[in-house]
Parts: C-alpha cells; structure tokens; sequence
C-alpha cells in the first residue's frame, strides 16, 4: 500500500509547506523577515496604527521591485485550540496581505500561510505575523 494511503494528512502537510509557484517554503531558513514581527494581541486581527507604519515601510521598499515577493506567516499562541489558532494565523496573515494590496502591491505577489500554533516562534509572544521576503 503505497504511504500516502496510510497517512494522507502527511501528503497534504508536505504540500502545504512546500515550495508553490515560484514562493520558497516558509520553513526553508534561507527566508530572510522584511520588518520586524507584527505582534498582535489576544485573538485580534485588526491593524494597530504599529502594523500600519510597520506594512507602510515594507510596501515602500517594495514599491519598484515588480518581481520582489513576499511570504506572509500567521502564527498563534499555544494555549488555543488548534483549529482557531491555524484560523487566527491565517486571519491576521490574509488582514497584513489585504493591506499591502491596498497599498499597490500586486497580489499575485503576495503569498500567506496560517500556520496556528504548530510552528509558533519560541518567544514571549508568539501572537505575530512575520513578512519574509522571498
């Protein structure tokens, strides 16, 4: 039997975090952060007047390089359940993606992953969004 029929959830994780249409994997350690972790707190998602000046800073950087791509990472604390710490993560990765669009930068650039609580920063906070440059 061949051993994604014994474990399908495995062949769906490798897909997940592997590399998709030109964006590097988001556990690949050549990814270097754009600007500083956007901490976020409790279970919110929205924005903070920081966020935005952080998210400016970045869309002005890459505001001439046409090819420049970002990858943007969700995570959450480990002390929520797993299925709405991957939907926080993936709420506060798609809220700084929508911003950096409505900043101009081109979508198609732009790519996001939730990753909930399964990969959380080890940190004080681990409530963050961190934008790596591809």
């Amino acid at each position: 039997m061949p051993s994604f029929l014994r474990n399908p959830a495995a062949e769906a994780v490798v897909y997940a975090l592997g590399p998709r249409d030109g964006f590097t994997s988001p556990l690949s350690t050549g990814l270097k952060p754009a600007c500083q972790a956007l901490v976020f707190d409790n279970d919110s998602f929205r924005l903070t007047e920081t966020h935005e000046r952080t998210i400016r800073s970045v869309a002005q950087e890459l505001a001439a390089d046409k090819k420049g791509r970002l990858l943007i990472a969700g995570y959450a604390p480990p002390n929520l359940p797993q299925d709405h710490a991957r939907a926080l993560s993936d709420r506060r990765a798609l809220a700084v993606r929508q911003r950096l669009i409505e900043l101009g930068l081109e979508a198609a650039n732009l790519q996001t992953v939730g990753f909930g609580n399964d990969f959380s920063p080890s940190s004080p906070s681990s409530g963050v969004v961190v934008i790596y440059r591809q």
